[in-house]
């Protein structure tokens, strides 16, 4: 995710704050001369808001700052703090408009410029459901937990919109309770939203969270590299404000070499950060587990047992003999002779791999072979010296070897 991304959450942030804070004093004007207690709680309710928008607005400009001497790792978890005390501040306010709305739940106040209540709540309600798909979006854009918190208090504003045009319909009327009664639904749904949110937000503050799709598609992504990655351990993933921040531990096959290591590593967490915008860093914890069993193939010319001669090119190749090394000794092998019709680099190449061998004896590979073998395979070639002359003496030799 970019930096623009943030600038442009800001922006929206910083201009929702202002444009509430005008609808708040215009409620608040509506109560007083209105005097009813419902029109009251949602003027409060939309005053707090701007506090909460105002601070996801600060979260998300200091969010942005890089990381210094004292915060070494950024300063991500603003954001995610800014979004704990929005929450906060939403379960307070459902408590004292609770409060307020059970004790006067049986009081009915006769209001006065009711039309000018209606028209500014309807108002209000337009502008919500507006502001609500915006901070939406933006929170989604941006990641940012402090903006679809407020998005969803926005949206909660729509039903106390409904509920304080119901009870201006029932002041009209002098039904009695309505007010009350609503206001205690307001309340209700306010409080339930802000449990929830902080709640969330919390999680997040102590390192608890979980994607499980994500995590699916960065173990699917590991797990295609079969041929470097033997196992993936573990996946774990944490937000710190806005950004998404992993690691993952593998065990990778004891062959690769480490320039191979180094590069195939750097393209999968190339990868696995594109997967997600959200993304600001993803590590890759190798461990290389000691071999205790290897699998080599060998060009062999006639005879096809542990004596047979070993083949100087591929042309005097007639087949090649697998045998497993377990525990420096001498396993099981087997033989699987060579068409002329895959002496070819394409047909070798797959003859070779299907077998999942760990090291292949050298009979004058053309380089296209070798480093596809080498390269992308991570298949060990071992030189085919020229005073070597049976399979047994390379067995031996190798057996001293590794």
């Amino acid at each position: 995710m970019n930096t623009h991304a943030l600038m442009e959450g800001e922006k929206l942030a910083k201009t929702s704050a202002t444009h509430l804070l005008i609808f708040g004093g215009v409620k608040l004007l509506a109560g007083l001369v209105t005097g009813m207690t419902v029109i009251f709680a949602d003027a409060i309710n939309t005053l707090a808001t701007v506090l909460a928008i105002f601070a996801s607005y600060i979260g998300l400009k200091l969010s942005r700052r890089t990381a210094d001497k004292h915060f070494e790792y950024g300063y991500h978890r603003i954001e995610t703090f800014a979004a704990f005390l929005v929450s906060l501040g939403i379960v307070y306010l459902g408590y004292v408009m609770l409060s307020k709305s059970i004790v006067t739940i049986g009081e009915t106040a006769a209001g006065s410029f009711r039309p000018f209540a209606i028209t500014t709540t309807v108002l209000a309600m337009i502008h919500s459901y507006r502001l609500s798909k915006e901070l939406k979006k933006m929170g989604e854009k941006t990641n940012s937990l402090s903006l679809m918190a407020n998005a969803r208090s926005k949206k909660m504003e729509l039903f106390a919109g409904l509920g304080v045009l119901i009870s201006i319909i029932a002041n009209y009327n002098n039904i009695p309770y309505v007010e009350g009664t609503v206001s205690v639904v307001i309340s209700l749904i306010i409080l339930k939203e802000g449990l929830s949110s902080t709640k969330e937000s919390l999680f997040f503050l102590l390192d608890y969270w979980d994607d499980p799709i994500l995590s699916h598609k960065i173990k699917k992504a590991l797990r295609h590299e079969k041929d470097l990655v033997l196992r993936v351990n573990k996946v774990r993933l944490r937000r710190a404000g806005a950004f998404i921040f992993g690691e993952a531990f593998i065990d990778i096959n004891p062959f690769a070499g480490i320039r191979d290591l180094r590069e195939e590593l750097e393209i999968l967490e190339q990868n696995i950060c594109s997967m997600n915008s959200h993304i600001k860093d993803f590590a890759i914890f190798t461990h290389v587990s000691n071999v205790d069993k290897v699998l080599i193939a060998i060009p062999i010319k006639k005879k096809k047992d542990l004596n047979s001669e070993i083949a100087a090119n591929l042309k005097e190749t007639v087949a090649y003999l697998f045998v497993t090394l377990h525990n420096k000794k001498i396993g099981k092998h087997r033989v699987k002779d060579l068409a002329e019709s895959q002496k070819n680099i394409i047909g070798l190449d797959e003859f070779l791999t299907k077998e999942k061998i760990n090291i292949l004896v050298d009979n004058k590979l053309s380089s296209l072979v070798y480093f596809n073998l080498r390269e992308t395979h991570h298949i060990v070639i071992y030189p085919n010296f020229p005073d070597i002359k049976t399979v047994k003496q390379i067995l031996d030799l190798m057996l001293i070897d590794t």
